[in-house]
């Protein structure tokens, strides 16, 4: 078997069976459907049970365990040679498993680009900043630095990869970036390609847009990816993409917290997200991606004006408040 795609669900029942039917679409058949059902409480468990096709298996969790425990499951049953994700509420295109196995060649892994699909139905067509066939470290080090996308839902990755691999299910924030550098840091060739084949579905609800994470999730996540990567930090070049990737966890925790409506909660994360942003973190992602260092500065130096300006970032990119 080719692809092992795997499913987790919980309380989708309004988007699930798109997202199933966008896999059963795939003109590429040669793959498996896992599907976990964690403990939802909704009517996610009636829709899957109309599901039937042959390539598809139910797993269930009798009580909600997480989406990192979902993921784990899905491994843990996973035949293919290789591995996709695919979040309930987003979906693929029909050509989505046929192209990234074509663009592969003889890879490890493939990277895609997606259309974003706004709260308010306007889409735009979006994709790594990295493009091209490059090398497994590069890959890790690019997703470290954010040149590749840190979604797991648009690639796919040579199953040996995942040995000894697990989703970390203490973190709800981060985890999914830190697996994926890990995953890309164990092949040996990656292909990046522009071509838009996931619709990511916005909303204002989800995990990544509707919580306020706390900063030392973002701790958490960042010591499981340096246990993890071990002794591929060695070299400065990944030791500073590390850096960088820090950088980049502060700051988005640190946007999280100014789209809280509880202003304490939020100061407070801000506060912590500022202490960790060092001058020499800050110097580091300076080099290394100016931008984002421009922006980790700026937080640090003018916390109401970034957040000012993050605010209008995203209600122009994403047409959320």
């Amino acid at each position: 078997m080719r692809t092992s795609v795997i499913l987790p669900v919980f309380n989708s029942e309004a988007t699930v069976d798109r997202a199933v039917r966008s896999v059963l679409s795939q003109t590429d058949r040669d793959f498996e459907l896992l599907v976990v059902e964690d403990g939802s409480s909704d009517g996610s468990a009636d829709v899957l049970a109309a599901v039937s096709d042959a390539r598809v298996s139910i797993l269930r969790h009798p009580e909600n365990r997480g989406i990192s425990a979902a993921r784990n499951t899905g491994l843990k049953h996973a035949r293919g040679d290789f591995i996709a994700f695919l979040d309930a509420d987003d979906e693929w295109a029909p050509s989505f498993l046929e192209r990234m196995h074509a663009a592969r060649g003889d890879a490890d892994a493939v990277v895609c680009g997606r259309t974003v699909v706004l709260p308010d139905g306007r889409t735009r067509a979006v994709h790594s900043r990295r493009q091209g066939v490059i090398s497994g470290d590069d890959g890790a080090s690019d997703m470290l630095t954010g040149r590749i996308t840190p979604f797991p839902w648009d690639k796919i990755i040579a199953r040996a990869a995942f040995a000894g691999l697990a989703y970390p299910e203490d973190i709800h924030r981060f985890e999914d970036q830190v697996v994926g550098v890990v995953a890309l840091s164990r092949v040996s060739t990656v292909v990046s390609i522009p071509d838009a084949l996931v619709r990511y579905h916005v909303a204002a609800g989800s995990l990544t847009w509707g919580r306020v994470p706390r900063v030392e999730e973002a701790d958490a996540a960042l010591r499981f990816a340096a246990d993890a990567l071990g002794d591929w930090l060695r070299p400065a070049s990944h030791a500073n993409a590390f850096a960088v990737c820090r950088t980049l966890f502060y700051l988005l925790t640190a946007q999280s917290a100014m789209r809280s409506t509880d202003r304490a909660a939020g100061d407070a994360v801000l506060a912590g997200c500022r202490r960790r942003l060092s001058p020499r973190l800050v110097t580091t992602a300076l080099r290394r991606a100016p931008l984002l260092g421009g922006g980790a500065l700026l937080l640090r130096v003018a916390p109401r004006l970034y957040a000012a300006l993050f605010r209008a970032y995203v209600k122009r990119q994403y047409a959320l408040s």
